[in-house]
This record gives C-alpha cells, structure tokens and sequence, in this order.
C-alpha cells in the first residue's frame, strides 16, 4: 500500500506540474512562434522550445530544420529552432528590474541572448516587436554579442534607433554562471547593475520616457558571430524575473510549476517540499527505501518463510 501511495503521488504530482507549467507561461507570458527578426533570421522561434522545469524558465536553441513565417519574412525553411517569450499583458512606467540568468550558447558558438525592453505599444501593435514603426524605444538590460561571453552589452535605441548609447561591461562567463542583470530605470536616468555593481549609466534627454514591457530570447548567429554547430543545443537559464517601484512588489515571477494564481495541490510531491530540487538518484533512494521498509514490516509481522 505504500509503494501504491508513492506511486500514485507521484504521477498525479508530475501530472499536475506539466499542466501548471502550460497555465504559468499562458498566463505570465507569450512564447512566440514565427520567423526571427530581418536582422537575425537563421532560425525559427517556436513555443516548444520554452518550457519552465525546477524553477527556472528555459529556452532552449537547437539545431533543427523548420519552416515558418511573420508579417516581415516570407515563409521559409531554416536549420534552427529557438525560444522567445515577452510578458504577455504586463508593462510598466519606471522601476527597478531585476533578472537572475544564465545565457545558452558560449565562446564563439554564434548564440545572441537578449534581455531587454521595448515600447508597450509593440504589445497590442506588434506582439513580436520587431516592427520599428512600434518600437521607437528599447532598453537592452544584458545582451551578448559576437560570441564575446565575458562582455555583456547594456544599450539604449531611441528616437527610431536614431540615438544609441550604452556600454560594454567585462563580466565572468555569462554562459557558466548565474547574474543578476539590474536596471534602475526612473524619469531622468537608467542605471545598469550587475550582481549589485553599477555598470553603466544614461541620462536625459535620451531616457525613454512610456510604459514599457520585458522580452527575453536567444537568436542564432547575426550579432551572435558565425554559427558552430557543433556546440548545440544551447540553453538559456531564467532564475526569475523581479520588478519594483519603490518599497512595492509589482511583478514577481520565480517560475514556479505551479500556475501564479492557482493554490497549491493538496498532495505535494515530496521532492518540492520547502523548494527543494531532489535528482532522480535521490528519488531513486527513497523509492528503495520504501519498498525495504514494507519488505521488513511484513517479515516482522508473518515471519521467515518455511
């Protein structure tokens, strides 16, 4: 009965987090699924290449023939498939953005991993926001170029990309540790911090000045370098992704697998007890040890065999 119990737990626990992880990022987010951008479109972006699994956001950059199209690039073939999310309704008018991560890709592997900002009309205009007539402002708050993952890029394009500014900052290996990339974006100023150090900063006149809403994303190659194969699949790490204006919590999304606005299943699955993230040989353990404890209750209870 209690190896049944186990069992039981567990498939409906593992059942419960995979329909939580489709309601989280339908909820939270938009997992895109069209051709990249005219200036990166080696590869197709597809909602299958995102998935939130222990915590963490993911997407994944794979060498994979696919066929796909957007309102700017025809229908067409490439020989890559990546992920690209934005929030799906949320934006917000100055604050502090805080996003722990770990990039996909690496030295010389042509992996472009972006975290920034664009215009909040590209949301209802142009969900993707590739459109420039919509995107009048972005805010790159980490960015990985020419394969350099010890440099992360932290940019401004404003005024229909007539006026960029912004700053390379030498950083440890983006692809091999976590950072906490940090945008303190008020009214007259963008201050750009990472793992709690100021890095970069931009005043007025060129700060933008509307609401604005957070895209994440890997392109292949372009200002990514030249394409090693070899080196894929690569996969980027989203630990969370926290916003603030003031003393106030306004978004906060630790990529539970549970759905934001659900409560908790009444029968919590033993490996995420106090957020714990047990391997599978841990979980292997625990099985052998409840099969031996049923095995050594029914010997005490009936005896050796005769």
């Amino acid at each position: 009965m209690l190896m049944l119990w186990f069992l039981v737990t567990f498939f409906t626990a593992e059942l419960q987090a995979q329909t939580g992880l489709n309601d989280h990022l339908n909820d939270q987010w938009i997992a895109f699924e069209r051709a990249g951008a005219p200036n990166s479109n080696l590869q197709c972006f597809s909602p299958k290449n995102v998935t939130v699994s222990d915590g963490y956001l993911l997407i994944a950059t794979r060498l994979q023939s696919d066929t796909c199209a957007s309102f700017d690039l025809r229908p067409a073939s490439y020989h890559y498939t990546s992920g690209f999310v934005a929030m799906r309704s949320f934006n917000f008018l100055y604050g502090t953005v805080r996003v722990r991560a770990r990039f996909g890709g690496g030295a010389g592997t042509g992996a472009w991993p972006v975290i920034w900002m664009a215009d909040a009309s590209c949301q209802t205009s142009d969900p993707s926001g590739t459109d420039d007539n919509c995107n009048e402002q972005e805010i790159d708050v980490a960015e990985i170029l020419g394969g350099n993952f010890r440099q992360v890029n932290q940019q401004i394009h404003v005024d229909r990309f007539k006026h960029e500014d912004g700053c390379k900052v030498p950083v440890s290996d983006v692809s091999r540790e976590f950072h906490v990339y940090e945008l303190d974006w008020g009214p007259r100023s963008l201050v750009f911090k990472i793992d709690g150090a100021t890095t970069c900063n931009i005043v007025e006149p060129y700060v933008p000045n509307t609401p604005m809403y957070l895209k994440i994303d890997t392109f292949v190659g372009g200002y990514g370098g030249a394409v090693n194969n070899a080196s894929l699949p690569w996969t980027t790490r989203i630990d969370y992704v926290k916003i603030t204006q003031g003393s106030a919590l306004i978004f906060n999304d630790g990529f539970s697998p549970e759905p934001a606005d659900q409560p908790v299943p009444v029968i919590t699955p033993i490996w995420k007890l106090e957020n714990r993230k047990l391997s599978v040989a841990m979980l292997t353990a625990i099985v052998f040890l409840a099969v031996s404890a049923v095995a050594l209750a029914c010997r005490l209870r009936f005896g050796p065999r005769k």
